[in-house]
């Protein structure tokens, strides 16, 4: 990874990481996908999607809420987006585990598929009603190319809902290398991803209207201090630097 861009991982980079991620983070994306999910039905209710996409689903959390809390038409399409083989076969395991346990669940027509949020070449054009982001744009090298792909995707009068953090303290704790090592430049949050009005003005510049957005603070909660520190020093893979991680700042919601 260049110095300086947090952007700048592979698909690969997460594959090793994935299930300790998906364990890590299920707390603290809760609340967040919460919110990202209630913005996007009070614009278009499920109840009417005829297509979602999840793009950069990661284990698939916001997908999983989704088909828990949101009944959908039987004619709506399913889809789950990564461009990590790991991730997506997380994604993969717990579609098998749940239609074990209902073969009509809703989890049997999930598509699941390899795609870069920046690319998504197997998703058609006007195909989705609503396509859903979380932690995702802001961590590639060209968010307003995921952007544009999003809304390529939808239909018109579709729904975008994404999220991004404003800040975290494993971050910043990060940039205090910079007093012994003044040469070093460390991982930022790209600047129109870390405050509200300016993420707004991100999706209005690629077409997106009636964008609004908010601030919704969260924790990252572990039960192992060994395990945390273990997987910010060795596992993610934009966070190879000694550091102490203590909790996740504010989650910036799109919709």
């Amino acid at each position: 990874m260049s110095e300086g861009r947090l952007p700048e991982t592979s698909g690969d980079q997460w594959d090793a990481m994935a299930k300790v991620y998906q364990r890590i983070t299920v707390g603290t994306s809760h609340r967040p996908i919460g919110v990202m999910l209630a913005r996007a039905n009070a614009l278009l209710p499920f109840s009417q999607a005829t297509g979602i996409l999840d793009t950069g689903c990661g284990p698939g959390p916001v997908m999983q809420r989704i088909l828990e809390e949101h009944p959908l038409p039987e004619s709506c399409s399913l889809t789950c987006a990564d461009f990590s083989e790991g991730m997506i076969k997380l994604v993969r395991e717990q579609k098998e585990e749940q239609t074990k346990k209902k073969s009509d669940s809703p989890w049997q027509r999930l598509e699941v598929m390899i795609q870069d949020a920046m690319d998504l070449d197997k998703i058609q054009d006007a195909s989705q009603s609503h396509v859903t982001a979380g932690w995702v744009f802001f961590m590639t090298k060209d968010p307003q190319k995921c952007l544009s792909e999003s809304k390529r995707a939808l239909k018109d009068g579709g729904v975008l809902t994404c999220s991004s953090w404003k800040g975290s303290e494993w971050l910043d704790l990060t940039n205090l290398l910079k007093v012994v090592r003044p040469d070093k430049v460390m991982p930022e949050l790209p600047a129109g991803w870390r405050e509200a009005d300016a993420m707004k003005a991100e999706l209005e510049k690629a077409g997106f209207r009636d964008v609004a957005c908010e601030e919704v603070t969260t924790k990252l909660s572990f039960d192992s201090m060994d395990e945390l520190v273990d997987f910010m020093l060795t596992k993610m893979p934009h966070s190879k630097t000694p550091y102490m991680p203590l909790h996740m700042d504010q989650i910036l919601i799109a919709a």
